[in-house]
């Protein structure tokens, strides 16, 4: 009889351990699908992609992952940011240059973006100066091997002569950037709600609640690309997100 048991309580351990493997094996084979609707998402706080469907206060927006709701209010705040060209630089915008510096510290731009100054100066247009630290939580592009450390330039254009642009940093002081024709430059302006379009790209900043849907704080409105798609940079129209079946726009590529 206590042979019996013996045997009895070993079989039944054997076959809890096997059940405890097989549970274990099944959540590190299998693990649960992260909750939320899809959409390009960016620096946590926020989402991109092309806008589908304008409901009210409410717009759906089609990412790589699928559709994302996005909710905006009253003190919302609407940019429209478009392609330029280096005749655009003039004195009295506000700029973000990012390039590489080479040895003597100059730098040459690959991308620019312009901005109107503001009655508090270029300082209070949300750009960075030259020696600010990223935001608290976001993660910098690592530079890829090989090439030198991406660098930035920002403040208020004095004087522009062909390449060679001049610009009013923070803290106070001066220095020439060269942008070459290759370079890509945006222009942002102020816009309103109204300006928003199915087919454009957009991109908003704001807290995501637990299904991952966005109330925006600002919303930035990009023209769509030639392909009529939201690929990845805001050069050449568009950034994060692709055409999806909806609204007309055509497939074409994600970024995020």
């Amino acid at each position: 009889m206590n042979r019996m048991l013996v045997m009895s309580a070993a079989t039944v351990a054997l076959v809890a351990a096997a059940c405890g493997s097989a549970a274990t094996a099944a959540n590190t084979a299998s693990p649960s699908p992260s909750s939320g609707r899809g959409g390009a998402q960016f620096r946590n706080n926020g989402a991109s992609g092309q806008l589908v469907q304008v409901n009210g206060q409410t717009l759906i927006l089609t990412g790589p992952n699928g559709d994302l709701t996005v909710t905006y209010s009253g003190t919302t705040t609407f940019t429209r940011t478009s392609t330029a060209v280096l005749a655009d630089i003039v004195p009295g915008d506000c700029i973000l240059a990012t390039g590489q510096k080479d040895s003597t510290g100059a730098l040459t731009a690959t991308t620019v973006r312009l901005s109107p100054k503001p009655a508090a100066g270029c300082a209070a247009a949300g750009r960075p100066g030259p020696n600010a630290s990223p935001p608290v939580g976001a993660t910098p592009r690592p530079t890829p091997s090989g090439l030198p450390p991406m660098a930035f330039v920002s403040g208020e254009v004095t004087g522009a002569t062909g390449i060679s642009i001049t610009v009013l940093t923070t803290p106070p002081g001066s220095q020439t950037i060269i942008v070459p024709t290759t370079a890509s430059v945006t222009t942002t302006v102020v816009a309103s709600s109204t300006a928003l379009q199915t087919g454009e790209c957009l991109r908003a900043t704001g807290a995501k609640d637990s299904a991952g849907n966005v109330q925006a704080t600002s919303i930035t409105i990009t023209p769509a690309g030639p392909s009529g798609t939201c690929a990845t940079g805001l050069g050449g129209g568009g950034f994060g997100g692709r055409g999806g079946g909806r609204g007309g726009a055509t497939p074409g590529a994600a970024g995020g």
